[in-house]
């Protein structure tokens, strides 16, 4: 009986184990994935807020959501990530508020410093 179990676990261990590392390494590399494309999402969101200011300075409101929406995605999809809809939004709302807040902070200082 004891020679038996010993085989058994001879044959089937090695198979177990590779099945329970395969298991945790694709769980650690999705896990690693997401969350450098979200890194990577959240940079391509500010630079793509820059551009945009940059480039259309006379487009407003919507039209200037849409310029940023299309810049984004193809941004992303050069690089393979997906995004919805919603998400872009909220990435590009968020860097607007971002770069405003440090456009607001910058002159409070230079206010404070005497324009300096």
């Amino acid at each position: 009986m004891k020679e038996i179990i010993t085989q058994m676990i001879t044959e089937y261990l090695p198979v177990i184990l590779t099945a329970v590392m395969t298991a945790i390494v694709g769980f650690v590399k999705s896990k690693y994935t997401k969350i450098a494309n979200d890194s990577i999402k959240k940079d391509v969101a500010a630079t793509t807020v820059k551009y945009i200011e940059q480039i259309y300075k006379d487009v407003h409101g919507t039209e200037k959501l849409e310029k940023a929406k299309e810049t984004m995605l193809a941004l992303l999809e050069e690089k393979g990530i997906k995004i919805s809809d919603v998400e872009l939004v909220i990435l590009l709302e968020s860097a607007v508020k971002d770069m405003n807040y440090k456009s607001l902070t910058d002159f409070i200082d230079e206010v404070k410093n005497g324009g300096e």
